[in-house]
């Protein structure tokens, strides 16, 4: 049952993501056009801390645990930020075959984001314990939130962590340090930790600690 339901989940985001891809190639209007081409490119990468999780989940020694949870952390903002692509939204003939494609985006970025999150959060509590799982969880939302702002507002990517780590740390302290001056991002990093916090539990209330097939949960090495 467990495999079946894995399988399901899986199918639901590709085909999800698939119906993003499809509703922008087929716009009458401009196919794969601004702001559509960059709509499935933030897919593309909303998906990559899913990637990074199932690694982290599954590798059987403590020492790729840092690397996969870094580079889980660091691709896990693009998840809840299609949520804000959102923004892109006119009205227009094609008003609802937008919402459709932004919708769907949205939604599948969330879902990869927390199944992400619940498989990173699952391993934890097996090798750290119940409160590094929580402790980590909490931390990850609020980095979400910032990465969300730097990335909507500041325009910066996750690869410029490694190519402009230094710019990257000026700009975001500097609104870290005043967060009244620009309301509107503070805003905005608010109502995100909120959202994706609320539907990391929602899911985490559903799952259940028996979620992963069996192979997921074997305790691994820890050379």
């Amino acid at each position: 049952m467990v495999e079946v339901r894995r399988i399901v989940l899986l199918s639901s985001l590709l085909v999800t993501t698939g119906l993003t891809v499809v509703l922008g190639v087929t716009d009458p209007a401009a196919p794969l056009s601004y702001p559509s081409r960059l709509l499935v490119w933030n897919l593309f990468l909303a998906w990559m801390p899913l990637l990074f999780a199932v690694g982290f989940a599954t590798v059987r020694t403590r020492f790729w645990l840092l690397p996969l949870g870094v580079g889980w952390l660091a691709f896990l903002p693009n998840a809840p930020y299609l949520v804000t692509d959102l923004v892109h939204l006119s009205e227009g003939y094609e008003l609802w075959r937008h919402v459709l494609q932004y919708g769907f985006a949205a939604w599948t970025g969330i879902m990869l984001g927390v199944v992400s999150m619940r498989l990173v959060h699952q391993r934890l509590d097996r090798e750290f314990g119940v409160l590094a799982g929580w402790l980590t969880i909490v931390a990850s939302v609020a980095l979400c939130a910032v990465g969300v702002v730097i990335g909507r507002f500041q325009r910066w990517n996750s690869w410029d962590l490694l190519t402009r780590p230094d710019a990257v740390a000026a700009t975001t302290l500097d609104w870290v340090r005043a967060p009244l001056a620009d309301v509107q991002s503070t805003g905005v990093a608010l109502a995100i930790a909120a959202f994706f916090g609320l539907a990391y539990l929602t899911i985490w209330s559903l799952w259940g600690s028996s979620g992963l097939p069996a192979r997921l949960q074997t305790p691994c090495a820890s050379e």
